[in-house]
């Protein structure tokens, strides 16, 4: 049986369940707001749902037409329902940045999140409130009538907005000034606006040039008897606090402290919170401050300027791919080995990325980069990242449904992919050994970005900057170098195990790079070069 509704009616429906439902993870964050705000007045408070509904009613109104809406609305709830679910359970925000991160992801990292919570989510706010959508019929006035209508139901909810503005402006403005998550988490106008900023930046990017830069770059090391290899391993969602070279309770450097020469840097921050966001900038000439993605995407970056001065340069990846600063080099998808040893679930641990590096290594003619993008620590699904032998603390939390699990065994799994990690690590070093009598090696390690436990009832990363804690931020970093690399790049050892004592970013990463490697560029800046104050030290 059908259930006649005019479209006055049925769009102030759609907006009351999106206020209630669709909304559960922005109710849920002003509950903890309120609780730290005690004086808010009862008025304020009861103030909000009325607020939202006129907003939603607004949004509504605008997708509501003949034809058009089932199909409209249907796909937005079906958006919406994973995008609170996402918020509800692991604290993300939907702001511009977490858009591009799920635009750029892949399908395996898509999939790692599916859980019979994620269906149980679907089906409750989106297949039931879409079965029950599809028995209303909905009555239309004419066109002109229509269109009176929707302006009066408009206007009615902008005076709504406004009355209530009016009354508790003062604790709109204090709520939002200090929360500014808030914005990102009404839902669909987050996600919506963001995509819509997002889509409007890549269209803008289409037409810009294409910029070289470093095309002056010069291999200094160019005469040397000996070539110079430098494996740069990137991590992925590995938080420093949870290293034991930082005074961690747990061996999660067991391997790494068993080779000599390793250096830590304790001090190091992200230039994002997200591998989309993250990467790149890394690899850029930009800086944190003055980081622009569409600047990036542009132009040329550290692996062209490597490959500009002569170096031969190859990108190795175990992830959802290298966002563009890999771009015009040589790449090899390492998550496509037919391993039947590594790969499982669809996925790859990040042991295929040892395939062949000491084919990898010989092949470079002179000197040479070869970059290893680990899918590290990702998650939810942690304990899909390290096959069973690296399974050493324990209990752990074998599910994607992490929420459920204990803080004791999802820090356990988590801390198991960190230990995998420093075993491959500590696997390079053994590889690049090998090869010391005749090149020069070294390695470097950093994360993109960190990760979130469940502290404060947030998981996984891609907060915005601004508020996201340090566990999103504070990345592991080490490096090794060989006794014929630090005498050929005239480094004194003492020096670097002091020096890596400070504080440092992403931003020293790009530069440090081609000070280690001696390209001489105009891009290069010597004030972030980390390893440059222990140059030509050595007694």
């Amino acid at each position: 049986m059908k259930i006649r509704l005019n479209s006055i009616l049925y769009t102030l429906l759609i907006a009351l369940f999106f206020t209630i439902f669709q909304n559960i993870a922005l109710w849920e964050r002003l509950d903890i707001i309120f609780d730290s705000l005690p004086d808010a007045s009862m008025g304020f408070k009861l103030s909000l749902p009325f607020f939202i509904l006129a907003i939603m009613n607004v949004v509504f109104t605008l997708f509501t037409w003949p034809y058009l809406h089932r199909a409209v609305i249907g796909v937005i709830i079906i958006i919406s329902s994973m995008a609170t679910f996402g918020m509800h359970q692991y604290g993300v925000v939907l702001d511009y940045d977490m858009i591009v991160n799920v635009i750029e992801t892949d399908t395996n990292e898509a999939t790692s999140y599916m859980s019979t919570s994620v269906v149980l989510w679907f089906v409750s706010l989106a297949v039931i409130p879409l079965l029950i959508m599809s028995r209303i019929n909905v009555q239309f006035n004419g066109v002109v009538k229509e269109v009176v209508f929707k302006a009066l139901s408009i206007v009615g909810s902008v005076v709504v907005v406004a009355l209530i503005a009016s009354m508790y402006y003062k604790d709109y403005a204090s709520l939002i000034r200090n929360n500014v998550q808030i914005k990102s988490m009404l839902n669909p106008t987050n996600y919506i606006t963001a995509t819509f900023r997002v889509a409007k930046n890549r269209l803008y990017e289409a037409n810009m040039p294409f910029v070289q830069i470093g095309t002056d770059a010069v291999n200094l090391n160019a005469d040397s008897e000996q070539k110079n290899v430098l494996v740069v391993v990137v991590g992925e969602t590995a938080r420093a606090m949870n290293s034991s070279f930082n005074g961690y309770e747990k061996e999660t450097n067991e391997y790494l402290a068993k080779q000599e020469g390793v250096i830590n840097f304790p001090n190091i921050s992200s230039c994002g919170t997200a591998t989309a966001v993250s990467l790149p900038c890394m690899f850029s000439n930009m800086t944190k401050s003055g980081y622009s993605a569409s600047t990036a995407r542009r132009q040329e970056g550290l692996l062209d300027i490597l490959d500009h001065a002569g170096l031969d340069v190859l990108w190795k990846n175990n992830n959802s791919g290298c966002k563009g600063a890999c771009d015009r080099v040589t790449y090899v998808d390492s998550s496509q080995s037919k391993s039947e040893e590594l790969c499982t679930w669809g996925t790859c641990f990040d042991g295929v990325l040892l395939e062949n590096l000491n084919e990898n290594i010989a092949a470079i003619k002179k000197d040479g980069v070869i970059v290893l993008h680990l899918l590290g620590s990702h998650g939810p699904t942690y304990y899909k990242r390290y096959p069973d032998e690296f399974k050493k603390f324990t209990p752990t939390c074998d599910t994607a449904e992490i929420q459920k699990c204990s803080q004791e065994e999802l820090v356990n799994t988590y801390d198991n992919t960190l230990l995998y990690t420093d075993y491959l690590l500590s696997e390079v070093i053994n590889t690049l050994k090998a090869q010391d009598d005749n090149i020069n090696t070294a390695m470097l390690y950093v994360s993109d970005h960190g990760e979130s436990l469940g502290e404060n009832g947030i998981y996984l990363h891609g907060l915005p900057y601004a508020i996201a804690p340090d566990y999103q931020t504070h990345v592991p970093m080490v490096t090794w170098m060989s006794d014929n690399f630090t005498k050929n790049h005239k480094l004194n050892t003492e020096c670097l195990q002091e020096m890596a004592k400070g504080k440092y970013s992403h931003d020293n990463f790009f530069h440090s790079i081609l000070g280690l490697m001696n390209v001489e560029t105009s891009e290069y800046k010597p004030a972030l070069d980390m390893f440059a104050t222990c140059s030509n030290t050595a007694s």
